[in-house]
């Protein structure tokens, strides 16, 4: 029988205490969470570098109350790593080594470092190091191979980032090998910059690409000469239109990177222009800043956005949410329990840590009212009797039949009082069954253009990160040595990423003499358009 995550126990309450790393040195320290004002802090003391106490959530009550949600998962084998074999993957830090529970639910190839561009807040620092980190293409393949041969659970999404990886001179023959090794999701994090090209998205489409996550900063040109230094809302527009072109039209993720005092009171803005292009436009997914360096006590508290902010926020500038609309990733978790005990193979379960990420499901009316999918489905009921169903599903012999039950659970979840214009009983059971036959895309996408994703990932930076969530980390990287590594120990903390780097990159001179034409049509594209130049 196929392994299945399982519920574990955080302590109750604050204070309580965790394991995090010293912003200064990277050594593991004991932290104490408590509250303090009716937001979380962490207190650690370094003998070195002394006291660090920063504000993590900005509300306690919703900390301790998603954590009823928490799951472990039923971790990693990659046999491709000398180091890991038959055993749990694990990820070292301060020479411990901690086991990883979840399962790579999407793993990040960065194909280059290089970028496009020169923003001021990229937590990659691309054009900066001096150096280029660009796998070729048979690494990558090697790469995308060893993803798919994961144990107990295939990896099956993948995003090429970077840098801005659509400069990757085989970025159109990466993107067809995934397809052809049968990842279900094949991504990629961009600027979007080349995108404005229409024959660029026909290639892109073509070779098989299914979603952009486009950053996204906002809806007016102040925003974007903050954050990237160039005016670049109207090359977003220029993107959407494009892929409207298409015959087949990969999907968008808007990703905004929220500052506070950049773009924080433009939260309510996004979603909106997200609605407003929902034909290909399919989420949000906002993503509070993480802190590179070191700053005060004093600075990281007031530039800290943390994800009650959001939901806060959110709810505020559209009027459409409350706190009790949002849930934590790992609430989905026994969907995917059950699915894999349906079909007697271990499939990809959301065992993210539940302060990681924080998200809900919006519903679009005809009238253009909207609602969200926690008003009119009881989701804490729909879980719990999921969990029960799945308990029996596990002995018995015709699995098939409880796919009956959960209908009838979804029937029983549903608050006829709230259900949306339009909306109907038979249309929410048809989604349940969709969701566990193969007739799923076409029943979802009949669906899913009157709904909207929008989630918040608060990735971890020296301050505040906690072990517990590391270790929980479902978005990961690979790496040329064949290793995966969660998202929050590449970008900071240990920060693999500046090793990975340097390990497999060659210095900056010595790749623009070896790639003249790239380095030149590079050293143009940073050449910032007329259109996009900040007006003097």
């Amino acid at each position: 029988m196929p392994g299945t995550a399982k519920k574990y126990g955080l302590p109750k309450g604050l204070p309580r205490k965790t394991e995090s790393i010293c912003p200064e040195c990277g050594k593991i320290l004991e932290t104490e969470l408590y509250d303090k004002n009716g937001s979380v802090y962490a207190k650690k003391t370094c003998p070195e570098h002394g006291e660090f106490d920063s504000m993590i959530w900005s509300d306690t009550e919703l900390y301790l109350g998603v954590e009823q949600y928490a799951m472990d998962g039923i971790g990693i084998i990659n046999e491709s790593d000398p180091d890991c074999g038959e055993n749990n993957v694990s990820i070292r830090i301060d020479d411990r080594d901690f086991d990883l529970n979840t399962s790579t639910i999407l793993c990040n190839i960065d194909l280059t470092n290089r970028c496009n561009m020169t923003c001021p807040i990229c937590f990659a620092e691309a054009n900066s190091s001096g150096y280029v980190y660009e796998p070729d293409y048979d690494t990558v393949v090697k790469m995308l191979e060893m993803l798919r041969a994961q144990k107990p659970v295939k990896c099956t999404a993948v995003q090429f980032s970077g840098g801005e990886p659509t400069i990757h001179p085989r970025f159109f023959d990466i993107v067809k090998k995934a397809k052809e090794l049968k990842f279900a999701q094949v991504q990629v994090a961009t600027n979007g910059l080349e995108f404005r090209d229409l024959e660029f998205c026909k290639k892109a489409s073509e070779a098989g690409l299914n979603t952009l996550y486009l950053s996204f900063d906002g809806v007016s040109d102040d925003v974007y000469i903050q954050a990237r230094a160039r005016k670049m809302f109207h090359v977003k527009q220029q993107v959407l239109d494009n892929l409207r072109k298409l015959e087949k039209k990969p999907s968008v993720v808007l990703v905004p990177t929220v500052v506070k005092g950049m773009n924080d009171k433009q939260i309510g803005d996004i979603i909106k222009f997200a609605f407003d292009n929902s034909d290909i436009v399919r989420g949000v997914n906002y993503q509070p800043v993480s802190f590179t360096g070191r700053i005060t006590s004093e600075e990281l508290e007031r530039g800290r956005f943390t994800i009650p902010d959001l939901v806060r926020e959110f709810g505020e500038q559209t009027g459409w949410t409350k706190k009790s609309d949002w849930y934590p990733v790992p609430v989905v978790a026994p969907i995917s329990n059950f699915a894999s005990l349906l079909m007697g193979e271990n499939k990809a379960t959301f065992t993210v840590h539940p302060h990681c990420g924080i998200a809900t499901y919006l519903y679009r009316d005809d009238n253009g009212v909207v609602t969200p999918i926690t008003r009119f489905v009881d989701v804490n009921k729909f879980i719990n009797g999921l969990n029960e169903i799945s308990e029996k599903l596990d002995k018995a012999r015709f699995k098939k039949l409880y796919l009956v039950k959960v209908v009838k659970l979804m029937s029983s979840c549903i608050i006829d009082e709230e259900l949306p214009e339009g909306l109907t009983r038979k249309d929410l059971a048809g989604l349940i069954k969709a969701v566990f036959s193969d007739k799923s895309k076409e029943t979802l996408a009949k669906f899913s253009w009157k709904m909207m994703f929008v989630g918040g990932m608060h990735f971890q930076d020296a301050y505040n990160y906690d072990i517990q969530r590391v270790q929980r980390c479902a978005i990961h990287y690979a790496t040329p040595d064949m290793k995966v590594i969660p998202f929050c120990a590449y970008n900071s903390g240990p920060e693999y990423r500046v090793n990975v780097e340097k390990k497999y990159s060659v210095p900056l001179d010595e790749w623009k003499a070896k790639h003249k034409e790239e380095a030149k049509a590079l050293e143009q594209a940073l050449i910032v358009p007329e259109d996009q130049r900040p007006d003097q």
